[in-house]
């Protein structure tokens, strides 16, 4: 896909992955559509998108897991850029702790927002690209929406569910031009580790994975995910079992707080 001058709408734009990824297609010339819950700071990160060379660029307040937000959003996008060739479902919460100390509010909240969000934009947006029979769609998961995490349970569990349908979507929609692709960040350098712990791995920038994600839009793709987190992806079947005993045991070594000492996990 031709991104100049492209309508790009994206969910979670107002940090982290989301914020580096609308600069990324403001480099590129795209019209930008943002969404987020914190208005103030995208209408700033909006005006940065202007000067890097974005002709056109909308900011709606938006919590994904509110259906009327999800449609209103997308509607917003159409009304004002006259189209959407590309949705890039990013907006996510985590959560780090045993499973079962997590608050039963913080469950519904990561449900909501991380899987239940992709479901209600995605489906607002389907009808208009399938009657332009043109469009992309980016899911943006993990690398634990394919290998678990410890302690991180749903989470996980909601990443990998948007793989699920992800994969599930790319099949139903095969023929009619519209493409859905998933990206697997690996840890990002993002706002999510300053209210959690420390990432365990190797961690990228936020930038990094907009490239990935710009890429992707330019040329999409089922899966896109860096070559060692492919690698590991193919053993899963073999040696999953041992890399959860391994995942395991380093993040109770690097937090004493999950071996089950009894004290409350801090909430992000």
């Amino acid at each position: 896909m031709r991104l100049k001058g492209a309508v790009v709408a994206i969910s979670g734009a107002s940090s982290g992955i989301g914020e580096a990824t609308a600069l990324a297609f403001a480099r590129r010339g795209s019209r930008l559509a943002l969404g987020a819950r914190r208005l103030d700071r995208l209408n700033l990160i909006a005006q940065r998108c202007r000067e890097l060379g974005s002709p056109d660029v909308s900011t709606r307040r938006l919590d994904v897991a509110r259906p009327t937000d999800a449609r209103a959003f997308v509607t917003a996008a159409i009304r004002d850029h006259d189209r959407l060739d590309v949705l890039i479902n990013n907006a996510g919460l985590g959560w780090m702790g045993r499973f079962h100390e997590m608050p039963e509010e913080k469950v519904e909240e990561l449900v909501a927002t991380n899987l239940t969000g992709v479901i209600n934009t995605t489906q607002a947006a389907l009808p208009p690209m399938l009657g332009r029979r043109r469009g992309v769609i980016i899911n943006v998961a993990s690398v634990l929406g394919f290998r678990a995490g410890p302690y991180s349970a749903v989470y996980s569990a909601t990443k990998h569910a948007v793989v699920g349908l992800s994969h599930a979507l790319r099949g139903e929609l095969s023929g009619t031009g519209v493409k859905v692709c998933v990206v697997y960040p690996s840890s990002t350098r993002t706002e999510f580790f300053e209210h959690s712990e420390a990432p365990i791995g190797p961690v990228y920038s936020a930038e990094w994975v907009a490239r990935l994600i710009v890429r992707t839009a330019r040329f999409p793709r089922r899966d896109a995910m860096v070559i060692p987190y492919r690698f590991v992806h193919i053993t899963e079947p073999i040696f999953g079992g041992l890399v959860d005993h391994i995942l395991g045991e380093l993040r109770r070594l690097s937090y004493p707080r999950l071996s089950g000492s009894g004290v409350p996990p801090r909430r992000p």
